[in-house]
């Protein structure tokens, strides 16, 4: 018993351990295979940009890419269910979804997409965190467990229903990721993510450089997840390339 407890400790170690744990695929779908290129680099997390349309959730980033054959369903739920249900989850462990349209009817059609399935997701500790046109944060806690929300700096939100805290770069200040990061935003940078830690929620940006030196600030400063659209730089980077 005392060999498979530790076999077991050592295993959940591994896993924390990995780099690629904080590889986050932004605007996935516009990959050749939509959820499986990240996955099978090894990403831990995953977002989709979905608009309700006709009781459907489409997936693009603009309205005028939406196609009834790209849907949240097809292209992420159910892949996602049969990998869970399969073991075969490796470092993905979030799906962010990214709502387009009014928040009562996307998250009506999310629930009703998902609730099947709610029991999978709960077993598996699978986060499924809505970012984007969310519900008031007071309405938070009218929507399932196994449901969770982006907070942002500005808002008060019930603290259980929040686990992941998200800004713009711009906000704190601009770089373009030529050179060392300025100082004074580094400093902000940090600040802002040490008091994310402090109450117990991760951090991501947005609106950083997609290069090297923009994945190694960020890395610096502590930011739990690291967006890209350039999928196999931040995996390769994460693998073999982050500064010690």
């Amino acid at each position: 018993m005392k060999k498979i407890a530790l076999l077991c400790l050592l295993s959940l170690g591994l896993y924390a351990q990995s780099p690629l744990l904080k590889a986050h695929a932004h605007n996935d779908y516009e990959h050749e295979r939509p959820f499986f290129d990240a996955f099978q680099l090894g990403f831990g997390s995953i977002e989709a940009d979905v608009y309700a349309v006709n009781g459907e959730l489409l997936v693009g980033h603009e309205r005028s890419q939406l196609r009834l054959n790209r849907n949240l369903k097809d292209l992420y739920i159910d892949p996602i269910i049969r990998v869970l249900k399969a073991n075969k989850e490796g470092n993905f462990h979030q799906l962010l979804i990214d709502s387009k349209t009014p928040a009562d009817s996307t998250m009506s059609l999310i629930i009703a997409a998902l609730k099947p399935h709610a029991d999978l997701i709960v077993k598996k500790g699978f986060r499924v965190v809505i970012s984007g046109t969310r519900p008031k944060p007071s309405q938070y806690i009218e929507y399932p467990a196994w449901i969770t929300f982006d907070g942002r700096s500005d808002e008060r939100f019930p603290t259980n229903k929040v686990i992941l805290e998200s800004e713009s770069m711009l906000k704190f200040g601009f770089w373009g990721g030529q050179g060392p990061i300025p100082a004074a935003l580094k400093e902000k940078l940090k600040n802002y993510v040490d008091q994310v830690h402090a109450n117990g929620r991760k951090v991501r940006l947005w609106a950083t450089p997609d290069s090297l030196l923009g994945y190694q600030a960020l890395l610096d400063i502590g930011v739990d997840y690291i967006g890209t659209d350039k999928l196999s730089l931040l995996a390769d980077y994460l693998k073999f390339g982050e500064s010690k």
